[in-house]
C-alpha cells in the first residue's frame, strides 16, 4: 500500500467504537526498514502518534486501536524514538551516506499487515526499504550504490 492512499484514513478505538482521528502523516525506522508510527489529525489541540505496535488493525476502511489511551500526544515523544515527527520521510531530501542527491521522498510503500517498509518512492525512483539507513529532520539517508 502506498502511504498516500492511508492518508485521511479514520482511527478507531475498538473499546468504544469512536473515531479518535483521522492518518495524516506517517514515521519510519530503520533496520528493518518499517513505519513506527502514525501521526494522527484529532479533535482539539496538538498533534498526537499511535505507534505501530499499538495497531491492532489496518484495514481498508480504518485503522483500529485497542484504546485510545494508547496514541500518544507528540509534545510527549523525544526526538530519538522513531515515532517522533523528525521521522516522517514525506518531502524530506534522500541521500547516500556519500553525500549524492537521489531525489524527494514523495510517498512510501508499506506492507499494512507488518508494517515493513517496501520502498521509498521519489521523484527519481523507487529505493528499496532494505536500502534505508535513517531519517532524520533534514534527510533520509540510504545506502550508496554499489
Amino acid at each position: 500500500m502506498l502511504f498516500t492512499q492511508a492518508q485521511g484514513r479514520a482511527v478507531m478505538d475498538l473499546a468504544t467504537a469512536e473515531t479518535v482521528g483521522t492518518v495524516s502523516a506517517c514515521t519510519v525506522a530503520p533496520s528493518p526498514a518499517r513505519i513506527a508510527g502514525l501521526r494522527l489529525s484529532t479533535r482539539g489541540r496538538g498533534h498526537h502518534t499511535l505507534d505501530w505496535n499499538n495497531v491492532q488493525s489496518f484495514g481498508p476502511d480504518a485503522v483500529a486501536v485497542e484504546e485510545a489511551g494508547r496514541i500518544r500526544n507528540e509534545k510527549s515523544i523525544d526526538p530519538s524514538d522513531h515515532a517522533h515527527a523528525a521521522h516522517d520521510p514525506i518531502g524530506k531530501a534522500v541521500l547516500t551516506e556519500t553525500g549524492l542527491n537521489k531525489g524527494t521522498v514523495l510517498d512510501v510503500e508499506f506492507d499494512e499487515r507488518s508494517g515493513r517498509v517496501g520502498h521509498l518512492l521519489t521523484d527519481e525512483e523507487q529505493i528499496p526499504g532494505d536500502q534505508l539507513i535513517g531519517v532524520g529532520s533534514y534527510a533520509v539517508v540510504v545506502t550508496a550504490p554499489q
